[in-house]
């Protein structure tokens, strides 16, 4: 009876058993390979992310002498470097000048203490001292503190999906997307949100895996509302709403097989009352998203006009044509711009993760589950791009009708609630050889990655 909400489906044993082990060879090997080999500000906002890991630990560092002329984004300063061959004497070589946080080029607001761009920023902020006190140099300091964040961040998500019941592939192929592995890669603050998701998420599948709430999961659930609320962007605090329905599904889940009858005769009658009134629930919330909607948007152009210019943004580019565009984000290009990623891995990481979420073993039978985890995502995206109404610098009808400055690398963290969506017993799709999408996602994630660094640094010396 301990297995009544496991789907089964065909899986290799010996694949199966060590994905947090795949994971983790994985996930060291080729955050090496990007921490010592990509150019330097490999993430949007390297130059800031840095100033403000350097300024955390006193060592305010002038990148001007490195031909950086402000604390910006990009990764074109360096492209002469790449060409007339001195990148190694231009960013290693030369002992970098520490200058007094007074006399920052840039506000770094680090005022507040208790955000995500300040705690955040702490793991590569202490791989930076590491880096200074090796060899004084702009370079030294960035691929420690890469090397520093990607150690500790892929060992953090190693350990989160050892302990995961179920979703562990899922969980391991998001992470090793080239989106995830630049990012841990690197001195962004996106890092602690991406690992603070997953054990949000993994807390939560494993209580519905074990069918109670025990001591120990409200003491995290505690921790890990309060670290999402302080070192998570806004758009991810939304799955901690998950929790509440969580803990209420895993109380009234049966504990025996006596009161699973009882149990099931029970629901039986609910589900009857549900199906019958599911029309007016339905209603209902449409009417919610709309008053609230309305409310939200009064100063924005109203409802109507907000809903045409988020798709109006998904079906036209009136800027970076030539670039992957939005979904290619998401997994495939942390820095579209300077990847040069090939358009059809954007496809092949598609198909991937729909295979995987539906190699998955199913763990729940609740469609109010299912539903709320895919409302958490859609809630996700839409509240990152209500965030993004008034910016940009596009003019006339493109400004009007577009939303620009979002990058779909905000929403990668979502994906991890696939498992509460699609490994539900009522979903009846399954793959014919599981171990097959293992070994599909251990080639796909290496090749990914390599062409990442390969196709960076070409277009560094030849583009």
């Amino acid at each position: 009876m301990e297995h009544i909400y496991t789907r089964e489906v065909p899986q290799s044993k010996k694949l199966g058993k060590y994905i947090h082990k795949i994971y983790l060879i994985i996930a060291i090997f080729c955050g090496l390979l990007i921490s010592t080999i990509m150019p330097l500000f490999n993430e949007p906002d390297g130059q800031y992310h840095f100033a403000v890991s350097s300024a955390i630990v006193g060592l305010n560092t002038d990148i001007s002498k490195y031909g950086e002329d402000e604390i910006g984004s990009g990764m074109s300063g360096q492209k002469s470097f790449y060409r007339n061959g001195t990148f190694l004497e231009q960013y290693f070589f030369t002992k970098a000048t520490i200058y007094p946080s007074k006399d920052s080029p840039r506000n770094l607001d680090l005022g507040n203490k208790f955000n995500y761009n300040y705690i955040g920023h702490l793991i590569p902020a202490a791989g930076v001292w590491i880096g200074y006190h090796l060899y004084p140099s702009l370079g030294m300091m960035i691929v420690i503190a890469r090397l520093f964040s990607m150690f500790v961040y892929s060992v953090i998500m190693y350990f989160i999906i050892k302990y995961l019941k179920f979703g562990k592939l899922l969980f391991a192929t998001v992470s090793l997307s080239p989106v995830i592995m630049n990012t841990f890669s690197s001195l962004s603050y996106d890092s602690l949100g991406m690992v603070t998701a997953a054990a949000t998420i993994a807390l939560m599948i494993n209580m519905i895996a074990f069918k109670k709430v025990r001591f120990w999961d409200w003491i995290l659930m505690a921790i890990l509302l309060g670290l999402s609320l302080i070192g998570s962007k806004p758009n991810l605090w939304l799955i901690n709403v998950l929790f509440p329905l969580v803990v209420i599904l895993v109380l009234l889940m049966p504990r025996s097989e006596q009161r699973e009858d009882i149990y099931l005769r029970r629901n039986r009658v609910k589900a009857n009352l549900l199906i019958r009134y599911k029309w007016f629930f339905s209603f209902g919330l449409l009417i919610i998203f709309i008053v609230a909607g309305s409310y939200m948007t009064r100063d924005r152009g109203g409802l109507f006009e907000v809903i045409i210019r988020l798709i109006f943004t998904q079906s036209f580019r009136f800027y970076d044509i030539y670039s992957p565009g939005d979904f290619g984000n998401l997994l495939v290009s942390p820095y579209p711009y300077y990847n040069y990623m090939p358009t059809i891995l954007i496809a092949i990481w598609g198909i991937l993760i729909v295979l995987v979420s539906i190699s998955e073993k199913a763990f729940h039978k609740s469609v109010l589950l299912s539903f709320s985890a895919s409302l958490v995502i859609m809630l996700g995206i839409f509240s990152a791009y209500y965030g993004f109404l008034g910016y940009g610098s596009l003019s006339g009808f493109a400004l009007r009708m577009t939303i620009q400055g979002v990058q779909w690398r905000y929403f990668t963290p979502l994906l991890l609630l696939l498992p509460l969506i699609f490994s539900n017993e009522r979903i009846k799709f399954r793959v014919p050889s599981r171990n097959s999408v293992v070994i599909f996602m251990i080639v796909t994630a290496i090749v990914s990655n390599f062409l990442l660094v390969f196709n960076t640094l070409w277009g560094m010396i030849m583009v």
